[in-house]
């Protein structure tokens, strides 16, 4: 196949998202994943707030609806 001996071009909130992965292999999938949530969250405010979520580790972020 062909698509897959080009290399993948991740946005910056991709590669940051993909930064906080605790999880060993399936990176593929992880890729696919946050690139879906992405697009998904893009929709709305919910990027920024799901970043913000992240980075701080704090409670006192906004809740994130994937719709």
């Amino acid at each position: 196949m062909m698509t897959s001996m080009l290399p993948s071009f991740n946005p910056p909130i991709v590669k940051r998202l993909l930064g906080w992965k605790k999880a060993e292999g399936e990176d593929k999938w992880s890729e696919k994943a946050v690139k879906s949530l992405v697009k998904k969250l893009k929709k709305s405010s919910g990027l920024e707030e799901l970043e913000k979520a992240i980075t701080t580790q704090s409670c006192n972020t906004k809740c994130i609806t994937i719709a």
